[in-house]
């Protein structure tokens, strides 16, 4: 717990001052290196035994989410394009047969699951508002929220095969974080949104960010792991860190800027 509040103590001001000072291209550099580094732990966890296989997605998805900042006409129609790539490895190294289709579908996936709404999310950095401050801010007070209420009022569990320690009571408290985040953060950054929308826009993205926290568990336990990485003192890996924003990036995007 100690260490797992050090690490938000001081990863969290710094965060702040990136994307409400920082300059553009940081901002979407460190996205960018974010998505990447869920890419790599999310193949780690599926793919442990083929690193070439890991590598490839891991480059490909990651120049998925850098064409938003560098080619941002582009549509993500485009760079999903380039999903015959995987295949053309899988097939170059169909061995061991009887995988050959996991292997395939699980790079494919790390493409839709990590890849696209990181894209989004560098859409949401580029932008002039802060509106990513916005987004993180929302997502991450609901998880504030939810671990506070799970652990002073939770009785009822919310899908124990997957996450056993979630509950119905911890869900709620999260949502009413969110909504509380979303409010506060709509005032303190001036964001030219009425205060009703920026309620129910945080509280529908707290909603889907539960949804990813949820998903990022099952694939942990069918992969066997207890954390995606160790990159985060206290926390695991980056995708575990962020595994609500990653559901949350695309509607947001979609919400804010589209």
């Amino acid at each position: 717990m100690l260490t797992r509040i050090l690490t938000g103590i001081i990863l969290a001001p710094l965060v702040v001052w990136l994307f409400l000072a920082g300059p553009t291209w940081l901002e979407a550099v460190v996205v960018i290196v974010a998505g990447g580094l869920c890419l790599a732990e999310l193949y780690a966890m599926a793919l442990p035994d083929h690193r070439l296989e890991r590598w490839v997605g891991t480059a490909l998805g990651t120049g998925i989410i850098t064409s938003m900042w560098l080619v941002p006409e582009s549509d993500v129609g485009d760079a999903l394009a380039a999903l015959f790539v995987p295949a053309l490895v899988v097939l170059a190294r169909p061995e061991p047969v009887d995988r050959a289709a996991f292997r395939l579908f699980a790079l494919w996936a790390g493409i839709v699951y990590v890849a696209i709404p990181f894209y989004y999310g560098v859409a949401l950095a580029i932008e002039p508002e802060p509106w990513i401050l916005y987004v993180l801010g929302a997502v991450w007070c609901g998880d504030t929220g939810a671990y506070f209420a799970g652990r002073a009022f939770g009785r009822r569990k919310l899908h124990p095969r997957v996450s056993p320690k979630k509950t119905v009571e911890g869900a709620i408290g999260g949502l009413f974080g969110s909504l509380l985040g979303g409010l506060v953060l709509a005032l303190v950054l001036e964001l030219p949104l009425p205060l009703w929308q920026s309620a129910g826009l945080a509280v529908v993205g707290g909603a889907l960010a539960q949804l990813g926290d949820l998903a990022e568990s099952l694939v942990k336990r069918s992969c066997g792991v207890k954390d995606s990485g160790t990159l985060l003192p206290g926390h695991g890996g980056m995708l575990d860190r962020v595994d609500g924003v990653v559901f949350a990036f695309p509607f947001f995007a979609w919400a804010l800027t589209m």
